[in-house]
């Protein structure tokens, strides 16, 4: 290296200076920790963030789907078809009577809020929910204070948060399972109600629906079980119990514990008085007041139950009538149509004559009504009577003490061989309203000749006489229904044929038990019929004798209504004219001989002041007993006899015709009617006792007799002895009465039933 350069590199080597090394920092502890903790919460923060901000959404949809699916299922119109019926009756002085409430799952009675006073209102509202009317429905304070409580507990007990449109929703849906997602429905449903319907509506729905222990819900029906009265008359102090009830029903309502239900009270009290509803002088006389609740047992079953607190048989009869009718008029079974009624609100007027009710009932329970003697094994009876517009006022289904609720009942329920009672509205009816026979016709008493159904290639006479008697001389057509033979009927039936008979009975009377088997001639001449008749039936078709010929039919209601009052079953008072006001006339004249005749065998009915119009039955082997009678008022029957069909004992047990007087003679005597109508189209003539003939004036002998003046008889051309007119004024002189016995006949052995005329 040369100097230049070595100087150059000297040069270069002096100015550059030395780098100085650098000492190093000591890291400070606390910041580093700080650093790293901060880090990390900006970390976790911006986590929850951001999976909040995840779940905030997916909640968001979710909660906006379950909104969106969660339909209000409540209609606040509908609420009142779970709710009681009632059957209501008119008494004597015309005011209606409550005769039944029925209720199955439910015993409520729809109220309206206008007849809710506002006291009671008040007393629900600000003790279930005081800010009511100030909140959509969803009192969010209460809910979060409740929410808190359950965590903390707080007040020490649990906290109600649900608002009264919550408790509403809760009890109708009966979705009450401890799940967040119900909560969340109750509250959805809830805020939806509050936006389609008022304070009002909500809060009438809630008195009415809310539970009040056992199957009572809602006010009107709390009020009465407990105090009855209705809400309307409640005090404030009485309203304040019912107000405390809903909290704890079982356990806080008076036929519970007395004491709770009255310790809740003066909660409620206080509510009052602290949110104004009240006044503190009205506190405390409410506070103060000795409050009256109702026994369990202190129930009026003046018209409606017997001792025992069982129905009475209208009770029963109006109840399966009206199903009935729901299964027609809806097309449901009659599970469905009885759920129904019992819970559908309904209000049923019955046609029930309350006292006569009561009367009827009263002689049933007594065994003297039907024997002198004391019977070991006494037989069944059944009785009913109704007017002459159909309408039904009493009947009895059993003897003795009503076993329960919706028995059986003879008088509707079970069909009985109806014996001699069919003839008046089969042969009789049909010949005088044809004008094939008259009062005085004559008929021999003989049998005819019908197929022997043991050999069919020879014949025998049928039917025999009760008494086993054919006298074989002539007897007027009067005559043989007042001594009820057999054989003129018989007669008449071959003339007419069976076949036109059915179709007269079920067209004119209405008798629906009879069949194609019954177009035969025991069936039409005696009663013996495939099926049998019910009673109820049996004295419907009995109706024009004594109305001139007018049929109605039977009913045991005028009308239905529902829980709002619309009409829902109305009974149509539309007669059938069955037979010629002048055939019914007559009909009745003949069977008032059954009654007050000489030869009658319902002599046992006759009554002081009234006529009677009826007609005995009687079957083979007194198996079943039967009188139907017509008084000016009523048209009424009894029958009597063994369900395995069994020999009535007649020796010991009264006749037919005698019960029916025992039960309702002193009832029919009460009427305001003491004659039957009159008929301008029947004349009054003497009739000749050889002839049966109008008399000629000439006639030894003869009785009174009714025809029509379109058809009268004509004049008798035989007698031309001298005329006595005091041997024709009573039919007692006849030439041909014939001594018979006051038990009615019975039934003759039916013949072949395929045997036609």
């Amino acid at each position: 290296m040369n100097n230049k350069e070595k100087k150059t590199a000297d040069t270069y080597t002096d100015e550059v200076p030395k780098k100085k090394k650098k000492k190093k920092k000591k890291s400070n502890p606390v910041k580093k920790t700080f650093a790293v903790i901060g880090t990390t919460l900006l970390s976790l923060v911006l986590i929850v963030l951001i999976t909040g901000s995840i779940l905030a959404a997916a909640l968001t949809v979710y909660v906006v789907q379950f909104v969106q699916n969660t339909t209000i299922d409540i209609d606040l119109d509908s609420l009142d078809e779970q709710s009681s019926s009632f059957i209501y009756a008119y008494d004597e002085n015309d005011a209606l009577v409550q005769m039944k409430k029925l209720s199955r799952n439910v015993d409520r009675i729809p109220v309206s809020i206008d007849d809710i006073p506002q006291h009671v209102q008040d007393a629900f509202v600000y003790t279930e929910d005081a800010r009511f009317y100030e909140h959509q429905g969803v009192d969010w304070k209460r809910t979060f204070g409740a929410f808190v409580n359950e965590i903390i507990n707080i007040w020490g007990t649990r906290q109600g948060g649900s608002t009264i449109t919550q408790q509403l929703v809760k009890n109708v849906t009966g979705d009450s399972e401890a799940r967040w997602d119900r909560k969340m429905r109750e509250i959805i449903r809830a805020s939806q109600i509050e936006q389609y319907c008022t304070k009002t509506d909500i809060l009438e729905a809630y008195l009415n629906y809310i539970g009040f222990g056992g199957k009572t819900s809602g006010i009107e029906a709390a009020s009465q079980k407990y105090f009855g009265k209705h809400v309307g008359e409640l005090t404030i102090a009485e309203g304040a119990c019912l107000a405390g009830i809903p909290k704890n029903p079982e356990v806080v309502n008076p036929w519970a514990d007395q004491e709770a239900c009255l310790e809740r009270q003066k909660v409620v009290l206080s509510n009052m008085l602290e949110y104004g509803a009240i006044s503190e002088h009205e506190y405390n006389e409410a506070v103060n007041e000795e409050v009256h609740f109702r026994s369990p047992n202190d129930i009026d079953n003046s018209y409606t139950a017997n001792d025992n607190g069982i129905q009475n048989w209208f009770v029963d009869m109006v109840i399966d009538d009206v199903i009935h009718d729901f299964i027609d008029l809806y097309g449901i079974e009659y599970e469905e149509a009885s759920d129904r009624l019992y819970n559908g609100g309904y209000k049923v007027y019955t046609t029930c004559n309350v006292e006569m009710q009561l009367e009827v009932e009263k002689k049933y329970q007594d065994y003297s009504t039907f024997s002198d003697t004391v019977l070991t094994n006494p037989p069944q009876s059944s009785f009913i009577a109704m007017d002459y517009n159909g309408n039904i006022l009493a009947v009895a289904g059993a003897v003795g003490e009503k076993a329960g609720d919706n028995v059986l009942n003879y008088a509707t329920m079970t069909k009985r061989q109806p014996g001699s009672c069919i003839k008046p509205i089969t042969v009789y009816s049909y010949g005088i309203e044809h004008d094939l026979i008259n009062y005085s016709s004559i008929f021999i008493d003989e049998p005819i000749e019908i197929e022997d159904e043991n050999d069919p290639m020879s014949t025998r006479q049928w039917p025999s006489n009760y008494t086993d008697i054919w006298s074989m001389e002539n007897v007027f057509v009067y005559n043989a229904l007042e001594r009820s033979l057999n054989t003129v009927p018989a007669q008449m039936a071959e003339i007419i044929g069976p076949q036109n008979l059915l179709s007269f009975v079920q067209n004119k009377f209405q008798i629906s038990t009879l069949n194609a088997y019954d177009a035969n001639l025991a069936p039409m001449a005696v009663g013996a019929l495939t099926d049998g008749v019910y009673l109820r039936e049996l004295v419907a078709a009995y109706q024009p004798f004594g109305n001139l010929g007018k049929y109605y039919q039977p009913t045991s209601y005028t009308r239905v209504e529902g829980p709002g009052g619309e009409l829902v079953l109305e009974h149509s008072y539309t007669p059938i004219q069955s037979i010629s006001e002048d055939t019914a006339y007559i009909m009745n004249k003949m069977m008032q001989q059954v009654v007050s005749g000489p030869n009658g065998t319902g002599t046992a009915a006759q009554l002081r002041n009234i006529p009677v119009a009826g007609k005995t039955g009687t079957t083979q082997n007194y198996a079943d007993l039967l009188f139907v009678g017509c008084t000016p008022n009523y048209v009424s029957g009894v029958w009597y006899g063994y369900d395995n069909n069994d020999s009535v004992e007649t020796g010991t047990y009264y006749s037919s015709a005698q019960v029916w007087k025992n039960v309702f003679g002193d009832i029919a005597e009460q009427g305001d009617l003491t004659k039957f109508p009159e008929c301008e189209d029947v004349e009054e003539y003497y009739f000749c006792a050889e002839t049966g003939l109008i008399s000629n004036g000439n006639c030894k002998s003869g009785g009174v007799g009714y025809y029509k003046k379109s058809a009268l008889p004509e004049t008798c051309g035989v007698c031309k002895g001298s005329y006595s007119s005091s041997s024709q004024t009573s039919s007692e002189e006849t030439a041909v009465t014939t001594a018979a016995e006051e038990e009615p006949e019975p039934a003759s052995e039916e013949p072949d039933e395929s045997e036609e005329d």
